[in-house]
């Protein structure tokens, strides 16, 4: 079927992060995850991911995908010299950087110990602040990953139920995306429902790189009210546009030439505040 987008460029490439950042800790470790990740709720395959849990000499830590950060800094550059999309895609895979659909920056302990910021970056960048971690339940279980002996915990955190492996002999209560509160790095987690999985494979000391964050305008609001506005954008990103005063049609041409409704399947979320 022969396909034609009539939607915003920002709807399939989203805001670019310039390069204003200001610098809010240093990295001392960094521990690097495998991640698969469905898509959608009924995709039969997972997507990989290559994501970063940076930790902070003053307590910071900084989770996000490198290859969406990377994403967006080609996008950035090839912005400021008038590139075209199809330049996007060349230098995209010049350099080797896969799709990412991980679109969480995660800042724990900040702006203070106990509280962790999201910037969430779709067709608008959101932030929103609420307290970490979760109610963790210590069940029989264990692994070694990484040659680390890990133990099992087990939680229920914003309607859904995850899993996870933590090493006891590495006393940084951490872990991937929102997930920590346990007495170890969390270096394995999975969802219930199969959808995400994180797995540790390397871990850095001295790094010695920035952790920053952008710069660019936000829509600050409540982390309910966030995620409602992501499901719009998901499920009818033209009735999003209308409510901020800009008027499209995503459409498809099918291969007899009629136009219809552009849809997507139903995305798969890391977590649903309206099933708390």
């Amino acid at each position: 079927m022969q396909k034609k987008y009539i939607v915003l460029l920002l709807l399939l490439f989203p805001v670019c992060l310039c390069n204003c950042q200001s610098i809010i800790d240093t990295v001392s470790y960094r521990f690097v995850y495998d991640v698969q990740a469905k898509v959608f709720e009924r995709s039969a395959k997972s997507s990989p991911d290559l994501h970063y849990l940076d930790i902070g000499k003053t307590g910071v830590s900084h989770y996000y995908s490198t290859w969406q950060r990377r994403r967006f800094e080609i996008l950035d550059s090839l912005s400021r010299i008038g590139g075209s999309m199809q330049d996007y895609d060349r230098v995209r895979h010049e350099q080797g950087v896969e799709p990412s659909y991980f679109s969480y920056y995660v800042y724990k302990n900040y702006p203070q110990k106990g509280i962790q910021t999201i910037d969430y970056v779709s067709m608008e960048i959101f932030q929103y602040q609420e307290p970490m971690g979760q109610d963790w339940e210590l069940v029989e279980g264990d692994t070694i990953i990484l040659e680390h002996p890990c133990q099992k915990a087990v939680c229920h955190y914003h309607g859904k139920t995850w899993t996870a492996f933590y090493a006891m002999d590495i006393p940084i209560s951490e872990g991937p995306w929102k997930l920590c509160g346990l007495p170890g790095l969390i270096l394995r987690a999975y969802d219930s429902d199969g959808a995400f999985f994180f797995n540790c494979i390397g871990i850095r000391k001295d790094v010695k790189e920035q952790i920053t964050m952008m710069n660019e305008k936000r829509m600050v609001m409540k982390p309910e009210q966030v995620h409602k506005l992501i499901e719009l954008i998901d499920t009818n990103p033209d009735q999003y546009n209308a409510s901020r005063g800009h008027y499209s049609k995503s459409t498809i041409i099918d291969k007899n030439g009629r136009e219809r409704p552009f849809t997507l399947p139903k995305y798969a979320y890391y977590e649903f505040y309206s099933k708390e």
